[in-house]
């Protein structure tokens, strides 16, 4: 254990040095466009109550730690650039630090976006290299972290640990009634390397947790093995589409449809190319009292050679700011099954978990936070491995954040 700790500290002093050092190296950009990094450096303390050992550590425990990983970490710290090549043209990149497993800095997303010069009422941008989907609503802030909670819904968990399209997206918006009131977003997108996705949610079930994987990242699986989710097996495109409206700031509407078009008969071992696609719908809605309403749920199917896994879940977040406070609850309940050859299905892992975060920011460089979650779930593999087959699982995290940034012309 100790030489693990130490071995964590080591990764914290380079990860420190890292982004030091990425400043320097931006800065050497700036000429006579607009260059801005954004430093996050988080330091958290967390205390864990569950009998299982975390799945980052090859365990069947749903939480990023577990009692033996409690205590200060740097989790969270990132550093964000975005820069202006030319007056259509920006590339951003987003560099994190996970101290645990594979690469201890890594690259969350990294990509070129093209944003040609208006000629109709029709608005067009362009997306080249690594990104998010737009399919989160609460993960809209900068390094897609979130302004309402420490840790992601279980939605947003697996997208974070699994689903990273690279590749070319388009997005195509206008605005309509007379004030412009009304707003609609198409876009699409083809991609690659993304081969993997659904590996680690069959094998592990659903988390709840606020680590990112970077896009050349390893992931555990079950038996001790490992497996990149970011890596082109079949050499086949996937392609996801998607739609949104919005009505002024009282309420927004998304759907999006994501198929990573895997050959799923290329090889049966844990890791290869997987066959997943799943329909996403979300929506945020302004409520009287200054209350904010946020819903989401997914639902799909991932496959392999012998393997069938079809998986749902869904969250509600109610939040509402108090000046610089910000109170946040979140409910997720999550399903994932296996259908058999005989036409019946198992039950491979269900529950549900509460969140509740506050947040202050008492500057715009400051921000101090706690949360606490509580996570229930049922797997067959609890009772296999001589736990009762539903477990309980908690956390408080303790959160400071410093933000830092720099704007280079």
């Amino acid at each position: 254990m100790q030489a693990i700790q130490k071995n964590r500290s080591l990764q914290t002093s380079s990860c420190l040095a890292g982004l030091l050092l990425c400043l320097w190296a931006f800065s050497a950009l700036a000429e006579s466009d607009a260059h801005v990094l954004t430093a996050g450096i988080e330091g958290t303390l967390v205390n864990t109550s569950t009998p299982l050992t975390s799945w980052l550590e090859g365990g069947l425990g749903k939480l990023r730690n577990d009692e033996n990983t409690d205590g200060l970490s740097l989790y969270n710290s990132f550093l964000n650039y975005s820069g202006r090549l030319t007056p259509t043209l920006n590339v951003k990149a987003t560099l994190f630090y996970n101290p645990e497993l594979s690469n201890g800095l890594d690259l969350s997303e990294a990509f070129l976006e093209f944003r040609p010069v208006p000629r109709t009422a029709w608005r067009k941008r362009f997306r080249l290299g690594a990104f998010y989907p737009h399919i989160s609503m609460e993960n809209i802030d900068v390094a897609w972290t979130s302004p309402y909670t420490l840790s992601s819904s279980t939605i947003n968990t697996w997208l974070a640990e699994e689903v990273r399209p690279i590749g070319l997206e388009g997005r195509f918006g206008r605005d309509f009634g007379t004030s412009g009131q009304h707003g609609f977003n198409l876009e699409g997108a083809i991609f690659w390397l993304n081969d993997s996705a659904g590996a680690l949610l069959a094998a592990k079930g659903w988390s709840v947790h606020d680590r990112q994987t970077g896009i050349t990242s390893e992931l555990p699986l079950r038996f001790g093995t490992t497996f990149e989710p970011f890596k082109e097996l079949d050499h086949r495109a996937g392609f996801y589409v998607g739609g949104e409206y919005r009505y002024g700031k009282r309420l927004m509407l998304r759907y999006h449809h994501y198929n990573n078009h895997g050959d799923p008969i290329q090889d049966a071992t844990w890791g290869d190319t997987w066959h997943t696609f799943f329909d996403a719908a979300g929506l945020q809605l302004a409520l009287p009292w200054n209350i904010g309403l946020i819903g989401q749920w997914i639902h799909g199917r991932t496959m392999l050679q012998g393997r069938d896994a079809g998986f749902d879940t869904w969250s509600a977040l109610m939040t509402r700011p108090f000046g610089k406070h910000r109170v946040s609850v979140r409910y997720d309940d999550f399903y994932l099954d296996q259908a058999l050859a005989s036409g019946s299905v198992r039950h491979l892992d269900t529950g549900s978990s509460w969140t509740v975060a506050w947040l202050f920011h008492p500057s715009d460089h400051l921000r101090f936070a706690v949360e606490w979650l509580e996570i229930e779930s049922t797997r067959p593999q609890f009772a296999q491995a001589g736990f009762p087959e539903t477990v309980g699982e908690a956390q408080i995290l303790f959160s400071i954040r410093f933000l830092l940034n720099y704007q280079l012309n």
